[in-house]
């Protein structure tokens, strides 16, 4: 009798598990909760380093137009993070030769918003394209690009944050979080930035890599663990398994 108790206690508790476990998947998968991508302000620390930066200095110093090189015309009515074919060859000539630096570097400090984003652009797309394109010889001139160039990195960093920030703003897909990611020597501010786009960018696949990189960077408990639980709530299939995979393998120890 004692044994009959004991086996149907066990079923019933693992009927109770089981529910359980089934209600949670449906609650992290199914969308039930799921809210509407809303643009929303970015982190204050994108436009508080635009306020204090110093044109004073020669790099950044504006130049007059350029017709072939990495300026142009920039229209008050385009986008900013479109057509930026002009500075993309431009960041490849310069990385590919290691020439003419100092006409890259100024375009990241450039007093005009509109010339940081797009050489930020240009620069994410050349970096996604060419990253893994060994016989390119472009990974190993980025690498020493990173080395030479490393007083630089706030001005890069700031450019590429922008560009992040209009592109959810403008509605326009982006490769920047991967560059943005493994830009060296990134910290608690990049996870914020990751924070916000994984909960306000209108792509759901830049959603997704920000959602990996604030988890994946580590030592940034105050962004991963509540940025994984409000992603149950977010629109798009993708996005809430990936929240779910990453909040398992944490549980797991696995990362």
């Amino acid at each position: 009798m004692n044994i009959s108790f004991t086996f149907k206690y066990l079923i019933i508790a693992t009927a109770v598990v089981a529910m359980v476990i089934v209600v949670f998947l449906v609650h992290a998968l199914a969308g039930l909760s799921a809210r509407p991508v809303v643009f929303a302000d970015p982190p204050a620390f994108v436009e508080r380093y635009v306020a204090e930066m110093d044109h004073s200095d020669p790099l950044s110093a504006p130049k007059e137009p350029e017709t072939g090189g990495g300026h142009v015309d920039l229209s008050k009515s385009a986008k900013l993070t479109t057509d930026f074919s002009n500075e993309e060859a431009l960041v490849f000539k310069v990385i590919m030769s290691g020439e003419s630096l100092d006409e890259l570097l100024r375009l990241f400090a450039h007093p005009e918003k509109a010339q940081r984003v797009k050489v930020a652009s240009a620069f994410a797309a050349v970096n996604v394209k060419f990253t893994h394109d060994e016989e390119s010889g472009f990974p190993k001139k980025r690498n020493q690009f990173w080395v030479d160039e490393k007083e630089h990195f706030p001005d890069i960093q700031n450019a590429l944050s922008e560009a992040l920030i209009a592109s959810a703003e403008e509605g326009i897909t982006t490769g920047i979080p991967y560059t943005l990611a493994w830009l060296p020597g990134q910290g608690h501010e990049t996870v914020e930035l990751f924070a916000w786009a994984a909960k306000h960018h209108w792509d759901p696949r830049v959603r997704g890599s920000s959602v990996n990189f604030a988890v994946k960077f580590g030592g940034h408990e105050d962004f991963a663990g509540p940025l994984l639980r409000n992603r149950i709530h977010d629109p798009d299939y993708s996005v809430r398994k990936l929240a779910l995979d990453l909040r398992f393998k944490r549980f797991t120890g696995k990362m």
